[in-house]
Parts: structure tokens; sequence; C-alpha cells
């Protein structure tokens, strides 16, 4: 089966910045670019397919002409495309949030909650994110936080350098702080709880909205944890590979692939076919495409769905 090579669908908000248009070859009109869509099926932002017999297509277009084979055996156990992947750029902090569980918002939102991973792509020097809590605190004390504004007091504030990588569960209190440039892989979901966004108007001068009830219903007030046995994440949803230069691997029948080219150039070879590869780029590969190769001083990101 033919790699497809996708265009990112690209958004702007408040914090957006201009590197992933001037580093990493973005295309979008607008003022900034806080965030690429790198491999996303979701109808707000979908991908688009830019080689082969489907360009032009969306990737959930192409998943529907060609079935669910080609998700792999792991991958066809999820409805909707399970996954999503971003790059996100932060030029100002982003608001304090959470996101819920598969059952909080199946039931409230009438869609899959969001379990996430961060790999730090970037960071200006003193960049910190904030990770879950220092300690754990009541439901009440959360509250009260939440409205005198001191919610920053209690949360886990990380200083981070490029290469670090962050298991998100849902109901994980977290934000990406300014200067820092992630690759976000997470559960096929738009669900977000902000609540708190350092007093910012949106365009119309009016505070951002904050969803403060739900936030209480789903936060785990707790210090988070991390241990994935040698990949950089491995959970329910989604397994992740840092992989760097030159190297041979398998995509077999039980999942797709995805690569999402974080740094350096190369060429991916495929059983029939080349494709230059640089910054920036995202391919998607058929589960049971078989073995490929990437020759290149390349760092990639390497997503698979899988199971713990």
């Amino acid at each position: 089966m033919a790699i497809l090579k996708l265009q990112p669908a690209c958004r702007e908000t408040i914090w957006g910045g201009q590197r992933l248009r001037k580093d990493y070859h973005m295309q979008y009109e607008g003022a900034n670019i806080a965030e690429a869509w790198m491999l996303s099926c979701h109808p707000s932002a979908p991908s688009m397919i830019e080689n082969g017999t489907y360009a032009g297509k969306t990737l959930q277009q192409y998943l529907d002409a060609e079935g669910p084979q080609v998700l792999g055996s792991f991958g066809m156990l999820f409805h909707p495309f399970p996954i999503l992947i971003k790059l996100i750029d932060a030029a100002q902090p982003l608001s304090i949030q959470v996101h819920p569980s598969n059952f909080y918002a199946i039931n409230r939102e009438h869609q899959y909650g969001k379990t996430e991973m961060w790999y730090v792509v970037d960071a200006e020097p003193g960049a910190f994110l904030y990770y879950g809590f220092r300690q754990q605190i009541t439901r009440e004390e959360f509250a009260r936080r939440i409205e005198d504004n001191t919610l920053p007091e209690v949360l886990n504030a990380v200083p981070v350098c490029k290469g670090d990588c962050f298991y998100i569960p849902s109901g994980t209190v977290h934000a990406i702080g300014k200067g820092i440039l992630i690759a976000e892989v997470q559960q096929n979901s738009d669900v977000t709880y902000r609540v708190y966004d350092y007093d910012r108007r949106d365009a119309t001068g009016k505070p951002r909205q904050l969803h403060t009830e739900q936030a209480e219903d789903v936060a785990k007030r707790t210090p988070p944890r991390d241990d994935f046995g040698g990949h950089l994440i491995r959970c329910e949803y989604f397994t992740v590979d840092r992989m760097t230069g030159s190297f041979t691997d398998v995509c077999d029948d039980e999942s797709f692939t995805s690569l999402v080219i974080l740094d350096g150039n190369g060429t991916l070879i495929g059983e029939n076919e080349k494709i230059p590869l640089r910054k920036g780029d995202s391919f998607f590969l058929p589960a049971n495409s078989g073995s490929y190769r990437v020759e290149g001083n390349t760092v990639i990101l390497k997503t698979r769905v899988g199971t713990i």
C-alpha cells in the first residue's frame, strides 16, 4: 500500500507564534500558527493528502474508501479514528486546563475524552510547564483556588528542555508554558476544560470562557506518574517512540504508523517508492505496509495504536 504524505491543518489562537511557519514550512494565512494538526481525522481540522491516488482528499475520505483494514487489528478497535497528533507553538503560555475521561466526555460532550502526551521539541531557556499538582489537595481547595486565582501556587511547575516527555492521562491538570514547542499525541477529541487563563481577552475583549464545574468533576488532584518500559509513551491508546538518524522498521498488520519529522531531512523508502522528507512533514503508513526505511539525519516521532 502507498505511503500517504499529509498536509497539516493549522489553527490560530491568541497564544500562538511564528515558528511553525518559519521553521516547519506550515502554510497558513492567519497572524500566527498555534497548532498544526499533523495527523487528524477530526472534522474541525482534517489532514489532507498531498500525494498519490487520493491527493486532495481528506485522510478520513481515504479511510472510508479503503476500509478499516488500513487501520490494523488494533486500530479497528477504535471508532472514530483513534488519535490526533499536533505540533504546538506556545509563544505565550496556554491556559491551565484539564481533559475528561471517556466516560464523562461521552455522557456530557458526546465525544471521547482525552489522554495525551507531550514531547518537547524545543524550549527557550527558563521555560516551564504545569504538570499536575505538587501534592494532593481536596476538591474544596481546588474550587477555592480557581475562584481566587491562586491555582498556580499548588501546581507542579516543571522546568523543561529539548527531549523531555510527559504523559498526561485524562484528569491531569496541565498547561504548556511560554517559549515551548511541543509535539502532542492524543486521543481524537477536542474537549478541553479551562480553569485559569491569566485574565486574557478574546478578539472581542471578553474573558475567555472557563469551565469550572466540569473541571472540578474530572480533575485528579494528586501528583502524576511516569513509567513506560523503554518507549517514550505506551498506554492503552497509543505507543510513541523517538527515532533518530537512518533506520529500518516494519509496519505490520496490528496498526498503521504515523511518522512526524521533527528535525532533519532525508528519504522515506517504501516497497516501491522513495519520498523526500524534511522537518515538518507528516506521513501515514497503512497497516501491513511491510518494511520501510528512513535514510538521513532525522529526528522522527513514530506513533502506533497498541495496547499496554
